[in-house]
């Protein structure tokens, strides 16, 4: 609400325009001459000539006549009340017929004020500039509010997260997110963050209601979300410590539907807990869509104490998760069709395998197009979570795992669209080192495990492992002599020649316990950290 204590910017009355609408020409020759110098005017002898000038150039006062050729005034009032552009400007009828059936008639209409012929023009020079004040006081006090919701809703959207590199670099994943409010403002919201132990939290919810309340509701949710990821490490706590304090002081008794996600870039481990938010889809490649979570669960903010269920999945590389308000699915039509869950299936299915940001533009594009230009009937969100390939593994000391090792390297690199030939090399070094690490640092014993992670830094792309293992420094064994490796060549042999050919940058280090050695390859045409 405006600040009791600033008086709205009003509009000046003789900027105000005045459309006049009468067939007989005496009538208007007095109007104008009475209003002259006052106001701005215009002029209409029927109705459709004023119907036509009032939407090119919406006025803020219609004078209006009744008996006209053509249409009448009634109906003219009704077209300008059914008109976006002069729905709320103010008419007044000014007309011999003065039985009150005929005024009734007008205000029915729409009419806001009504006045008998013959007229007096010092009280038509008082009735317009009542009516002009009225709504230019109108005006401005919504020009006001208007600006004031478009701040509230820059704080609002600056609540939710638009850059996700980091987290994406971090956890080896594509995000893609869009929020659409059906007002100014509105009650949808998700979020995306890190918390301890390398996880990765997604949320996603939707407060019921609209405009200021549900903004303000929405607010307190993403902040409450946001601390407690931090310190719960199940997303089902996560639900229920946030029920508790939504609950807990809630006098207006609003409610929010909330899904969230912890997914463990690792080992590829998600777990999902839903409070009545619609079901997330899971697109994986080679079959069709299919629901994440198989129930809907109980919304937050209705009573403290709800528990909630969990759904376990292993995302693979390739694969998406598809979360959505309602604003999607309850989609409207002018025909009233409603866009529905079926066809939401339809039209993720031809979208497996895309970048994130793709999906969520396809899936509002399909949306909107369904709609046809009618008017949202609710807020839209969506996000979708891509898994990329693993930016770190470990390992148990195997020849099979030195080779899942290669497999997720080469994932990695075609996901950061290295070129092929440089993720050839590395690939080499990467299977030499790491199979010295598994049969002489550790023995082929299985017990054991190592590390092996990737990163794009600056111009190259590095793989790093590490190990437990005595401490040994393979850039200075001793070249051996090419051969097969029957198990008793020297730590190193003659694999270190092949790794320095393979690759630009080989680097050792022993910290604490551990070997770390760091393999890089430049990429051409990057730059930059």
């Amino acid at each position: 609400m405006p600040d009791d204590n600033v008086r709205p910017a009003m509009k000046d009355l003789r900027d105000c325009r005045v459309l006049l609408v009468d067939d007989a020409k005496a009538n208007l020759d007095i109007l104008l001459e009475g209003l002259k110098g006052e106001h701005q005017l215009s002029v209409a002898r029927d109705g459709e000539t004023a119907l036509r000038i009032a939407a090119r150039q919406p006025p803020d006062l219609v004078l209006l006549d009744i008996m006209m050729p053509g249409l009448d005034g009634y109906e003219v009032c009704r077209r300008l009340r059914q008109m976006p552009e002069t729905a709320e400007v103010p008419v007044m009828f000014i007309s011999a017929l003065d039985e009150v059936g005929d005024k009734t008639r007008g205000f029915e209409a729409g009419a806001n004020d009504y006045l008998t012929k013959p007229f007096e023009m010092l009280e038509v020079r008082a009735r317009v500039r009542s009516m002009l004040k009225a709504k230019a006081y109108s005006d401005a006090v919504k020009e006001q509010i208007a600006g004031e919701l478009r701040v509230a809703r820059e704080i609002q959207m600056g609540m939710l997260p638009s850059d996700f590199a980091g987290v994406e670099r971090a956890c080896g994943v594509e995000i893609g997110a869009v929020l659409e409010p059906a007002r100014e403002v509105g009650g949808d919201l998700y979020g995306v963050c890190t918390a301890a132990g390398d996880r990765l939290v997604v949320f996603l919810g939707d407060v019921s209601g609209k405009g200021i309340p549900a903004s303000m509701f929405m607010v307190r949710t993403v902040t409450l979300a946001r601390l407690l990821s931090r310190v719960e490490a199940e997303p089902e706590r996560i639900l229920a410590r946030l029920n508790d304090e939504l609950a807990t002081d809630n006098p207006s008794e609003m409610f929010v539907t909330f899904l969230c996600a912890v997914f463990d870039p690792g080992s590829g481990r998600c777990v999902l807990a839903n409070a009545g938010q619609c079901r997330p889809l899971l697109l994986r490649s080679g079959a069709p869509p299919s629901w994440a979570v198989p129930n809907l669960g109980t919304a937050l903010g209705f009573e403290p104490g709800l528990t909630f269920e969990r759904t376990e999945l292993v995302l693979h590389p390739g694969d998406s998760l598809v979360f959505y308000t309602d604003g999607v699915t309850e989609a409207f039509n002018p025909r009233e069709e409603c866009y529905g869950s079926e066809r939401l299936l339809a039209d993720v299915s031809t979208l497996c395998g895309q970048p994130a940001p793709a999906i969520v533009a396809s899936l509002l594009r399909s949306v909107r197009a369904f709609e046809s230009g009618a008017p949202p009937s609710d807020d839209v969100a969506i996000l979708v979570l891509k898994v990329g390939a693993p930016a770190a593994l470990e390992l148990r000391a195997t020849p099979a795992e030195v080779m899942r090792a290669v497999e997720a390297l080469q994932a990695f690199g075609g996901a950061m669209r290295v070129p092929e030939r440089a993720l050839y090399g590395l690939a080499l070094a990467l299977e030499e080192c790491a199979s010295n690490i598994v049969n002489h640092a550790l023995g082929r014993d299985e017990r054991q495990t190592f590390r092996v992670s990737f990163e794009v830094a600056g111009d190259a792309l590095v793989v790093e492992l590490r190990d437990r293992g005595p401490a040994f420094d393979p850039t200075r064994a001793p070249a051996g002599e090419p051969g097969a490796d029957d198990g008793t060549r020297a730590p190193g042999g003659w694999g270190i020649p092949l790794v320095h050919r393979s690759v630009d940058v080989v680097e050792y280090a022993r910290e604490g316990d551990e070997n770390v050695l760091r393999l890089g390859k430049r990429l051409a045409g990057r730059t930059g950290a």
